[in-house]
């Protein structure tokens, strides 16, 4: 098994080498040797969705979706008087449109036959419930003869079709806490950094140690390593040469909060997680090399996790380096590198 590719055991204050090897041994794994079987999610039961759900399921082919209107009323749309009469008996809004939704799906399904073909890069659509047509989004700069020839294309499928000019192409957002990947193994983000124009991800050391080159979970290209640094210190830089767009979300600053100070981990295994700051300046003994510096908290942290980000409101604080294995369970322990060092070692900003 590659050690790269899983948050390192560390030896718990008062365990043994010998308590650390049965740990790490069962608990301690790729993340795709350990896949997670689908669950049930129950969606919560958000007003005027059972009415929403029980019309339009009654009104069949008559009916064109259903919104909420600016006073937070149910708005339905429907395609004759009669079913409108159906819909304000309920205690609904009627609103009377030209198309059903029969013809508008039949539109959408056509256009999405085209989905990732030359002259729909940076184009989004999808069936606006409140235009009563498929609104195809296009960048007002994407005007090239591949661009033109499929604008034209849908346009022939009639009024079901609405072409809108935005001001930019989406582009993917990738930002603390958020899965990056090489090769087979993932770890995850800390934050952004920045110098004289150029993007960087930081991560943990001993991630970009077993790869140079690094994707998202969807496969866009986010870079190349640019550092890395462990053991010793545990810290790495993968410059940006993708078209991901890279974001600090909402962290604004790099800081160094009080022991006892309540944070947040960031990771893309065990998502959000909080806890405190225990102190500072621990050293770790990992079985790859000893670790010095490095922050303790008692928030979990799981395989994957590695190079997350921890942090406090808006305060960027480390990058998740280790932790006690298993479940997050009462008295844990977890290690970050410092974010203020690794930015400094390599000339980087904190990304605004």
């Amino acid at each position: 098994m590659n050690r790269g590719e899983h948050l390192k055991g560390v030896v718990p204050p008062l365990l043994g080498a010998a308590a650390l090897i049965a740990v790490s041994v069962s608990a301690i794994a790729p993340a795709s040797a350990q896949p997670q079987e689908a669950g049930t999610v129950r969606l919560a039961q958000l007003p005027h969705n059972a009415l929403a759900d029980q019309l339009t399921g009654r009104l069949g082919g008559q009916q064109a979706g259903t919104y909420l209107d600016g006073a937070g009323n149910l708005v339905v749309n429907v395609t004759s008087e009669a079913a409108a009469q159906q819909v304000r008996a309920s205690g609904a809004k009627a609103r009377v449109v030209k198309h059903g939704i029969a013809p508008l799906t039949a539109s959408m399904t056509k256009l999405d036959r085209l989905a990732g073909t030359h002259g729909t890069v940076g184009l989004a659509w999808g069936v606006d419930v409140i235009s009563n047509a498929v609104v195809i989004s296009v960048p007002q700069g994407d005007n090239d003869a591949a661009t033109k020839a499929f604008v034209k294309r849908a346009r022939a499928l009639g009024d079901t079709v609405q072409i809108k000019r935005v001001a930019a192409a989406p582009r993917l957002t990738l930002g603390p806490g958020e899965a990056i990947l090489t090769g087979g193994s993932r770890c995850s983000v800390s934050a952004i950094g920045a110098s004289g124009g150029t993007e960087y991800v930081v991560t943990a050391g001993h991630c970009t140690n077993i790869g140079s080159t690094w994707t998202t979970s969807g496969g866009q290209t986010v870079g190349t390593r640019q550092a890395s640094s462990f053991p010793g210190n545990d810290y790495g830089t993968i410059r940006k040469t993708g078209s991901v767009s890279l974001t600090n979300a909402q962290l604004t600053q790099v800081g160094k909060p009080q022991a006892g100070t309540q944070i947040q981990k960031k990771g893309s295994t065990t998502g959000t997680t909080s806890g405190t700051i225990r102190g500072y300046n621990r050293t770790v003994n990992y079985q790859e090399g000893a670790v010095s510096g490095l922050i303790e908290t008692t928030a979990c942290v799981q395989p994957g996790d590695s190079g997350g980000s921890l942090q406090s409101g808006s305060t960027a604080i480390g990058i998740t380096s280790g932790g006690t294995t298993g479940s997050c369970r009462s008295g844990f322990q977890s290690y970050f590198q410092p974010l203020d060092e690794a930015l400094q070692s390599q000339g980087l900003t904190l990304k605004r």
